[in-house]
């Protein structure tokens, strides 16, 4: 039999004995008690790293009514009146309109005008599916041709509504689609959301580019070409990505839309870069 640098023969242990010899009891000990405070301690580390949930809401299952001013340009906007504002000089918000599924509101207006004649600026009861977030409302045309309940005319009281134009820009931000970032998918933004992002805007959601500055703060921009013309197919490449975007911006009431310079020339940004941009802000 062998025997250890003592002349005595070293431990031997079998599974059913009823205890392990030292030399074998000690090691697994240590191994225990690390074990003990290091897996705790990397499921601890795990979740702090983890983002929070979104506070975004998808009503589903839940039908709303609303009545407002139907805007077809240059995305499909429903402009309603906010609430206790004061009658004399009365505040809107607009809410943006987004057809059932992964598609876009046309198809579905289009199908009212073929009921109701041109809807353009008319005052129109709709019901759909309430999407928020962040101060930015859209309404999901869940029964597609049927949700258009109401039309009248709009009441004279009621200006023509203008964008306000707010001078050239150069944002920094990821293009996301509109509909899923504001409730109806979590995460609705970053690498794990691109693909139902770009199927999305493929199917006629207008893009949404989404700025975080170094601040903190957070808003969304309505993105079309330089004279309000859908860009859909010219940036699917970007979509899901940090892009940089210049263009001229405009404040439609409560939304801000961007009429991009060139789409199909949008500045991919590195992950690294970006965090640059937000550090210097």
């Amino acid at each position: 039999m062998k025997t250890d640098h003592t002349g005595e023969p070293p431990d031997f242990y079998i599974g059913w004995q009823e205890k392990a010899p030292p030399t074998y009891a000690r090691p697994v000990r240590w191994v225990v008690l690390l074990l003990v405070v290091l897996v705790p301690a990397m499921a601890c580390l795990l979740v702090w790293q983890q983002r929070g949930f979104s506070d975004a809401v998808f009503e589903y299952g839940q039908l709303t009514m609303l009545e407002g001013q139907l805007i077809r340009e240059p995305v499909p906007f429903l402009r309603v009146p906010v609430k206790n504002s004061p009658p004399d000089a009365p505040l809107f918000e607009r809410i943006l309109l987004i057809g059932y599924g992964k598609h876009g509101a046309e198809a579905t207006i289009r199908q009212w005008e073929a009921r109701y004649g041109s809807l353009h600026n008319k005052k129109i009861g709709v019901r759909g599916t309430l999407i928020y977030h962040e101060g930015h409302a859209a309404l999901e045309l869940t029964e597609e041709a049927s949700a258009c309940r109401t039309v009248a005319p709009l009441p004279p009281s009621l200006a023509i509504p203008t964008t306000q134009s707010l001078g050239e820009v150069t944002l920094q931000g990821e293009i996301t689609d509109p509909k899923c970032f504001l409730g109806v998918m979590k995460p609705g933004d970053g690498r794990p959301h691109r693909a139902c992002a770009v199927r999305c805007i493929a199917g006629g959601i207008p893009p949404l580019l989404w700025v975080r500055n170094g601040k903190g703060r957070e808003n969304g921009y309505v993105l079309v070409g330089p004279n309000g013309e859908r860009i859909n197919d010219q940036i699917l490449k970007a979509v899901g990505q940090n892009v940089r975007v210049r263009g001229r911006l405009g404040q439609a009431d409560n939304w801000l839309i961007l009429y991009v310079d060139a789409p199909t020339e949008l500045t991919r940004l590195r992950a690294d870069v970006l965090a640059q941009i937000a550090l210097c802000q």
